[in-house]
């Protein structure tokens, strides 16, 4: 990378390169030289001071930003916001070559051809060519060139000539404010820019310990239900497939939630029972081979390997509902996690006036933090969602809950669903 000093390397750098080309052979302009000014100050008729001067102008005119070296930087800070790489500021500089001299004696267009052949034979500038650069300017006015490193940069400065139209050079020489002289537009790239900041880097390895074992990907083919109805809590995963077995713990990962396989796994074969932390949603099934921690190294928890991932919906359970003081309460389980959303849904079975509605949904906003028991043994409490009475007419209604989208399988009899249900009055 390079400091804030490397635009202005490029541009001596190009400078040289062309000042180089004016006593090439046959004819050299004489008196002709490379000059670095805004396009408006070179002399262009007879009254002008100097205007018997020529040579090549180098102006800077433009500068943007390279997109395939910026998306590809990576994340500058931690998420404690701790800075650990420095950020990169990567450029494309756009040049503008001007010949001026003698239009008589056709000093523009000599001067311009040297230019334009020297740029195509040297279109990278190399670390050679920039510290030549900056032993012949690295003096007077431009002395801090000599702080540059640009001739460290990784990535070499490419020069290319950019072809305008005759309405973008209309618009380039307008917006310059200057007559137009005969001149080609190059493009340098990439400048990449780093700031000397300094960084939390990571301490060196302390050890190496390489090993060698046979790997066995793990894959999972499908994901069954035992009984064959709908995956609610409680309910028993045989998970199908190879490679299911690993070096280390076993476990099954599902709604963020890990689940320990019963005793008789194979490698072809896993069963594992859904458990009440596991939340009610579309989710995720996988398998994760788990190196455990080890207390006497202090070597950390690793997952070794993971199978692909199936899709499994955990579907809410309502366990009962009461009518409480006023209130139609509905128990759910599993009990909603934070930010859950709940929709109840009643469904009208019987009763009811003529143009009463049929169907009335109550949404909870989401919910907020569980807590759940310190026990890992001890259930955790279904949810409680409260509905007021006034919001239902009289009659019996078929309750159904949906928690994120997944709803409530409601039970039937005689090819009905009927419960559960709740009769008002």
């Amino acid at each position: 990378m390079s400091n804030v000093l490397a635009i202005a390397a490029v541009t001596s750098t190009i400078r040289h390169v062309l000042h180089e080309s004016l006593s090439w052979q046959p004819d050299p302009v004489g008196g002709a030289d490379v000059t670095t000014l805004h396009p408006s100050h070179l002399a262009v008729d007879d009254d002008a001071p100097g205007s018997d001067s020529a040579g090549l102008n180098v102006y800077l005119y433009q500068v943007t930003p390279n997109h395939a070296w910026n998306l590809s930087d990576l994340p500058t800070r931690s998420s404690s916001g701790v800075l650990t790489h420095r950020p990169v500021a990567a450029l494309d500089l756009h040049y503008l070559v001007t010949a001026y001299g003698d239009e008589a004696a056709l000093e523009p267009q000599r001067l311009l051809a040297r230019g334009t052949l020297a740029l195509a034979v040297t279109p990278v500038l190399t670390k050679d060519v920039i510290e030549d650069a900056i032993d012949k300017f690295g003096s007077g006015a431009t002395a801090f060139l000599d702080h540059s490193d640009l001739a460290d940069q990784a990535e070499l400065v490419k020069l290319s000539p950019t072809p305008l139209t005759l309405e973008e050079i209309s618009k380039l020489w307008g917006v310059l404010g200057a007559p137009y002289l005969l001149s080609q537009a190059y493009t340098a790239t990439v400048v990449l820019l780093e700031p000397d900041l300094p960084v939390n880097r990571p301490l060196p390895v302390l050890e190496r310990a390489l090993g060698v074992r046979t790997f066995t990907q793990a894959r999972l083919a499908a994901v069954e239900v035992a009984g064959g109805g709908p995956a609610v809590t409680g309910a028993t995963l045989t998970l199908v497939g190879s490679g299911l077995l690993g070096e280390g713990t076993t476990t099954v990962t599902l709604g963020g939630r890990r689940l320990t396989p019963e005793p008789g796994a194979r490698s072809d074969r896993l069963v594992v029972a859904v458990t009440d932390r596991v939340p009610a949603g579309a989710h995720r099934v996988q398998v994760d081979h788990v190196q455990p921690a080890d207390p006497v190294s202090g070597e950390p928890e690793r997952v070794r390997g993971r199978s692909n991932g199936l899709p499994l919906a955990l579907v809410p359970t309502i366990t009962n509902v009461t009518r409480p003081a006023g209130l139609v309460r509905v128990r759910v389980t599993p009990a909603l996690r934070e930010g859950q959303r709940a929709t109840v849904t009643f469904g009208r079975l019987t009763g009811g006036a003529p143009g009463d509605p049929g169907v009335v949904t109550v949404t909870f906003p989401p919910a907020g933090p569980l807590v759940e028991p310190a026990n890992p043994a001890d259930p955790v409490p279904p949810s409680v969602l409260d509905v007021d009475e006034a919001a239902l007419t009289a009659g019996t209604w078929l309750v159904r809950v949906a928690v994120d989208g997944v709803e409530s399988v409601p039970t039937a009899s005689a090819g009905t669903y009927d419960g559960p249900a709740v009769t008002l009055p």
